[in-house]
């Protein structure tokens, strides 16, 4: 990849009219912020304890939808309902976190908002999980999940775009890689919490612990996360300025810039085999190492110490690339952070299709459970990376595009999850996962794509 060569010879010739309004945003920003309380003047120890909180706001979703699992038969059974009808509690939920960011995302940037945001959706959140533990039938359950997934899904997409208020270019990487943290152990925790509340006090008190655990944190917004928006002097000015109007499906213009709708698509890819590998995992574990359902659950240790140390490092690693092309030319621009996801790029796929091959021989369980260990870290470095990168080429609408990206995983995610099963019989193992390692390695044509054409495609977004 030469674009960095490719840039600064053109900067050369053309006085660097991209860089010079790169390497000088954060100085307008600043002069157009608010000068006594600009967010990104703020202490590093103020942004990290908010880094902290919104990444424990951030973990409320993934651990309401991991946390059901271990129930849902149980609940079944309670409710007297068909099992088909309990998995639609779980598809629903997935369909639905996806979707409502959108319009969380939305109010957020139109009425230049963070703090907001979250008091509302926690409160709906909150209210939603105590109903559904009193819940007396399948239906009624269905419906308050449904708000549940809805007011808990707003701190996915407005914490990236509290930490676009509060960090600059070379800092987000790392801030993102910590507040992803909370997602992961989220996803890791859930299951575990859910089969022992389910065990020893029965599945309605899951819902009593997501109440405790929302309400928790809300109080701690309430009280400790102060408004984070970046409002410009022009906003502040006496002079009536037009309001803008809330539209909930207004992210969804943003696809028609191809850098955005390409990454997105590119990590949708990644994330719908995520979602029909676990979704395997048990059947493929139990039946080719005949483990039990407990020592199936141990095969995800691999996958979540995986993500845990990937979140870590790439979000290093994404501000490291950043900071030395910027040593190195003087200036950077959002394409150089795509530079960090390469080696992800490299190890997602290949792992894939190590990982379905060795399923097929029946190799050693040793080596299936490293393939999935490096899979999930090459995951972590590419979703990072390119995550960033929406948030760095899209200033002021950060929230909106991460909505979007969520959005369009999600629907991916809920599809792929439900047709693994009939996937696998029809293709088998090992021809499955060659297919979606070739579907993955054309994904990442569309990061090739924007890392050489990006700067024109920002050129046209800020027109």
């Amino acid at each position: 990849m030469d674009i960095e060569n490719n840039q600064l010879h053109d900067d050369k010739n053309e006085p660097s009219l991209e860089n010079e309004k790169t390497e000088e945003s954060d100085q307008i920003r600043e002069t157009e912020s608010t000068p006594l309380n600009d967010p990104m003047n703020w202490s590093l120890k103020k942004k990290q304890f908010i880094v902290f909180i919104i990444s424990t706001a951030g973990s409320i979703i993934p651990l309401s939808s991991t946390i059901f699992f271990p129930a849902i038969i149980k609940i079944g059974v309670d409710l007297n309902t068909s099992q088909v009808l309990a998995n639609l509690i779980i598809s629903i939920f997935i369909f639905l976190m996806g979707i409502t960011p959108l319009g969380w995302a939305s109010y957020s940037d139109t009425r230049e908002t963070r703090r907001r945001v979250y008091l509302i959706s926690l409160i709906i959140y909150v209210i939603a999980s105590a109903v559904c533990a009193i819940s007396n039938n399948i239906w009624q359950l269905l419906v308050m999940r449904s708000f549940q997934a809805f007011g808990g899904s707003a701190a996915q997409s407005i914490g990236a775009g509290t930490i676009s208020d509060i960090f600059i270019h070379t800092e987000r990487g790392r801030a993102y890689g910590w507040f992803n943290l909370g997602n992961i152990i989220g996803v890791v925790i859930g299951p575990i919490i859910g089969g022992y509340i389910t065990q020893y006090l029965g599945w309605r008190f899951i819902f009593v612990f997501l109440s405790i655990y929302g309400g928790a944190t809300l109080v701690i917004i309430y009280f400790a996360l102060p408004e984070t928006f970046r409002h410009t002097q022009l906003s502040l000015t006496t002079t009536p300025l037009p309001k803008k109007r809330f539209n909930p499906f207004l992210s969804l213009g943003l696809l028609r810039y191809p850098n955005l709708s390409l990454p997105i698509l590119y990590m949708s890819i990644i994330f719908s085999v995520i979602y029909v590998q676990n979704t395997l995992i048990p059947i493929t574990f139990s039946t080719k190492y005949n483990l039990s359902p407990s020592n199936v659950g141990l095969v995800f240790l691999a996958i979540s110490i995986g993500y845990s140390l990937g979140s870590i490092a790439s979000g290093s690693y994404s501000d490291f690339i950043l900071a030395k092309n910027k040593k190195k030319y003087g200036s950077i621009c959002p394409e150089m952070r795509i530079n960090s996801i390469w080696l992800g790029s490299v190890l997602v796929p290949v792992s894939l299709l190590a990982y379905g091959w060795f399923i097929v021989k029946n190799v050693h369980i040793a080596l299936p459970l490293s393939s999935l260990f490096f899979f999930a870290f090459g995951t972590l470095l590419v979703f990072n990376g390119s995550s960033t990168y929406l948030i760095d080429a899209f200033p002021g609408r950060s929230a909106s595009a991460t909505a979007v990206n969520n959005c369009f995983k999600s629907i991916a995610a809920s599809i792929m999850s439900f047709t693994s099963v009939p996937l696998e019989n029809a293709l088998g193992t090992g021809l499955l996962y060659t297919l979606l390692t070739v579907f993955i390695i054309l994904g990442t044509s569309c990061m090739v794509m924007v890392y050489f054409k990006g700067k024109k495609w920002r050129e046209h977004f800020q027109k």
